[in-house]
C-alpha cells in the first residue's frame, strides 16, 4: 500500500488554515483593541470569533472523513476534496468578515466536500467488508 501522501499534504493545509484562523483573531482583537477573554464588544472581532469556532466544529467531521476517503478509497480524490475544503473555508473566512450574509456558497462548498468525503470512506468501508 502507498502512503496517502496527497491527503498528507491537504492535512497539514488544514492545519495551517486552524492557525491562521487563531492568529486572525489575535489580529483583530489588537485592530479593535479587546482583550481576551472578552469575546462580545466589537462585530469585527465577533466575527473573527465566529469563523474560528465554525472551524472548530468542522474539524471532527473533515478530518477523519478526508482520512477515511483516502485509506479506502483513493488517495487523489480525497485529497482533492479536501483542496476544496480548504480553499472554501479561505473564501468563508474572507467573506464572513467583509458581511456575514455572503458566505453562503463558501460554505455550501465545504459542506459538499465533507459530505462527499464521508460517503467515499463509507462506501470504501462496506465494499470492504462484502
Amino acid at each position: 500500500m502507498e502512503l496517502p501522501v496527497y491527503t498528507s499534504l491537504v492535512t497539514l493545509l488544514i492545519a495551517l488554515y486552524y492557525l491562521w484562523v487563531a492568529i486572525n483573531v489575535s489580529i483583530v482583537r489588537g485592530k479593535v483593541k479587546i482583550s481576551a477573554p472578552a469575546v462580545t464588544g466589537d462585530p469585527l472581532l465577533e466575527r473573527a470569533l465566529r469563523v474560528q469556532m465554525n472551524a472548530v466544529e468542522t474539524a471532527p467531521a473533515i478530518l477523519p472523513a478526508l482520512w477515511m476517503a483516502a485509506l479506502w478509497m483513493s488517495d487523489l480524490w480525497a485529497a482533492a476534496l479536501g483542496l476544496v475544503w480548504v480553499l472554501a473555508r479561505v473564501a468563508y473566512l474572507t467573506l464572513y468578515m467583509a458581511n456575514p450574509a455572503s458566505r453562503g456558497p463558501a460554505f455550501g462548498a465545504q459542506f459538499f466536500a465533507t459530505v462527499t468525503l464521508i460517503g467515499m470512506g463509507l462506501v470504501g468501508v462496506v465494499m470492504a467488508l462484502l
